[in-house]
């Protein structure tokens, strides 16, 4: 009888104890467990929001964005590596075969590394990895480290280790989804959706995504998007990023990422336990990111890419008839820009590339020789030839050296120091002079010896002081700082740089536009803009303006800024003018701009290269009365500055004439040899 006392008092007691639980759950704490247990059904999403589009200064859009299927990765939690892996091969399989590339961020390609020195030092020492290790060390390295132990070799087990790499780099855990591949096609989006137990953790879901509605066009511009690794991150998190992002990596894309990014938005839906009712809680819609308005013409930005494309390519024609120099003209970079404002309406760097499939042949990119991937117009650095005579010239006219009438006899080898006596360049070739020469005349037969003698008077200081007020090897200004080679000027402060001395003869080389001098395109461009205008610099720029990309408004416009003011006095401008319009009328360039209906001025230069043919430059300004475009082209290995000018020609006839149909230009890929 006790014993069933006790058995009844212990019954007794754990009915007690439920039910003071279930009075603790539904009458004390009710309200509060109800809540969490409806929190527990709520599902949120963050709906990702388009970035704002770019567009060219009249409206014409160059980058949108579009709506595609991506397929993400879920982490699931009892996942074992060796099934993660054979689900990643799986996938690789699927996506490749529907025609999408699959890309990693993984240093190693074809048993190679992809970077060297100190990033590769840095690199294998992060993981631990010897720092004397070739690329197939590491490759077992990671192999072990994601634990792939199928069969795979080759190029089958790169790809794997890469995905796991790149799952890696972007944070792939509970909270944080992979992005396997986006774009892929309905039929793929159908069979995954199909098939889904064969793809735990697989879901598809849409995306924005870039669009280059231009094209080839403006590639080194606009720049790309890409994913968002876990050291930006860490640099970002404050910002409300997230480890699925996406953010500018260069270009205008990186430049105007807080402009371009929109604000995501979320959905959070309340579902019941048995998954047939769904009640929406809170949909805050995502926000597009501003428009950005470029200063770019996309139809001038479109002939000029077709301009030095076919420049180019009639040099390789006609190195036959120049005993083969020129065949290797294959790279080169044009520049225009607003004289009045500094806006740039043109950009090109040739070879480029399509950003629209940068990720896919970042391989191929990566080992061609032509170095596509290199922003040539602001990052290329080139000897300026006869086209730095025009800085000589102010330099002796501003500081009373010379006048406009002032002639100088060329006697062909300027004899005033003993040891060193270089020769016109018309005395080496026919044994004939210029004769008696002003210097409108001097730089329409590009005279070397009138430079000489004016650049030995004036001083290598003071053109030194002139070149660097005409924006001559400094910053100018434009949005992509990161990817802007300064170039370099010449002189004795930069000689001493060098660890070297400079002599006379170095300042009669300087005088004509060779010795060490180097500058960009843009450099060049926005140098002889300056002069036209009378010499006021204004900051070269990208930007014309940013606005809402709901309403239009505008958020920010971007004014002329001027960097210097040289004020040339307006007999020597004109002196100056009058030499550039000879060398197009009557001079180097005449054949090239034979009957050209805008009248214009310019110079040709041509750089001896050592172990190459010449390079080719060309600066041009129009029309010549009210000038409102300045224009560089260099052509590596162009072996005659006039052959630049065939590309700044065409330039001008569609900045004039408007005769260049857009469409003919868009048909053909012309960055794309």
């Amino acid at each position: 009888m006790k014993r069933y006392r006790f058995i009844y008092f212990l019954v007794a007691c754990f009915v007690f104890a439920v039910v003071c639980r279930l009075i603790n759950l539904q009458v004390i704490n009710g309200k509060a467990y109800l809540e969490e247990s409806r929190m527990h059904l709520v599902k949120t999403s963050t709906i990702k929001a388009p970035r704002g589009e770019i567009l060219d200064r009249s409206g014409k859009a160059m980058v949108t964005n579009e709506t595609v299927f991506a397929i993400r990765l879920y982490k699931i939690a009892d996942m074992e590596e060796e099934a993660l892996n054979q689900l990643l091969f799986r996938l690789i399989q699927e996506v490749e075969a529907d025609g999408v590339a699959i890309t990693d961020s993984l240093p190693i390609v074809k048993g190679a590394y992809t970077i060297e020195g100190e990033k590769l030092e840095k690199w294998l020492k992060s993981y631990g990895i010897g720092e004397n290790a070739d690329a197939e060390t590491a490759l077992l390295f990671f192999k072990d480290r994601y634990g792939i132990n199928n069969n795979l070799s080759g190029e089958e087990l790169r790809k794997q280790i890469g995905i796991r790499y790149e799952m890696e780099q972007t944070g792939f855990s509970a909270r944080t989804p992979y992005t396997v591949a986006e774009g892929i096609s309905n039929t793929l989006m159908t069979k995954l959706k199909e098939q889904k137990l064969d793809f735990p953790g697989v879901v598809i879901e849409t995306s924005p995504m870039r669009r280059f509605t231009s094209g080839t066009a403006c590639a080194h511009v606009l720049g790309r998007v890409d994913k968002l690794y876990k050291e930006e991150y860490e640099q970002l998190k404050d910002k409300n990023y997230s480890m699925n992002d996406v953010i500018g990596k260069q270009g205008i894309e990186r430049y105007l990422e807080d402009d371009l990014r929109g604000t995501d938005g979320l959905n959070r839906v309340e579902q019941s336990i048995d998954g047939q009712s769904v009640t929406t809680v809170e949909e805050k819609p995502a926000k597009k990111g501003n428009n950005a308005v470029l200063t770019l013409d996309l139809k001038l930005q479109q002939s000029a890419e077709k301009a030095l494309a076919d420049a180019l390519q009639y040099v390789r024609e006609q190195s036959v008839y120049e005993n083969g120099e020129g065949a290797n003209a294959t790279n080169g970079a044009l520049c225009a820009v607003d004289v009045n404002s500094g806006e740039i309406l043109a950009l090109v760097s040739y070879p480029s590339y399509n950003p629209a499939t940068f990720n896919a042949d970042y391989e191929s990119l990566r080992t061609d020789s032509r170095a596509p991937m290199f922003n040539r117009a602001i990052g290329g650095a080139y000897e300026p030839g006869s086209t730095f005579k025009m800085a000589t010239a102010i330099s002796a006219l501003e500081e009373g050296v010379i006048t406009p009438t002032d002639t100088i006899v060329d006697e062909g080898i300027y004899k005033f120091y003993d040891d060193y006596q270089p020769a016109c360049w018309i005395y080496r070739g026919t044994g004939q002079t210029h004769g008696a020469v002003n210097v409108s005349e001097a730089l329409k037969h590009s005279c070397n010896y009138f430079f000489y003698d004016i650049g030995r008077r004036t001083t290598i200081e003071k053109m030194n002081f002139y070149a660097k007020e005409l924006g001559l090897g400094t910053a100018t200004g434009i949005e992509l700082s990161e990817e802007e080679n300064l170039g370099k000027l010449a002189g004795p402060a930069q000689s001493e740089k060098d660890g070297e001395t400079w002599m006379p003869g170095d300042t009669l080389q300087y005088a004509i536009g060779q010795s060490k001098n180097l500058f960009t395109p843009l450099q060049l461009a926005n140098y002889l803009a300056t002069i036209v205008n009378g010499g006021t610099r204004y900051r070269t720029h990208l930007v014309k303006a940013v606005r809402d990309s709901e309403t239009g408004a505008l958020l920010r416009e971007e004014k002329p800024t001027v960097l210097s003011r040289l004020n040339i006095k307006e007999e020597n401008r004109r002196a100056i003018m009058e030499g550039m319009r000879d060398v197009v009328e009557l001079g180097t360039a005449s054949t090239v701009f034979k009957d050209f209906n805008v009248a214009v001025g310019g110079k040709t230069g041509t750089a001896e290269v050592p172990g190459k043919a010449d390079n080719a430059i060309f600066v041009g300004f129009a029309p010549y009365d009210n000038p409102q475009i300045a224009v560089c082209v260099v052509l590596e290995e162009g072996v005659h500055g006039a052959n630049a000018g065939r590309a700044v020609r065409d330039v001008l006839d569609t900045y004039f004439n408007s005769e260049v149909e857009a469409a003919e230009v868009e048909k053909t890929n012309v960055l794309l040899p």
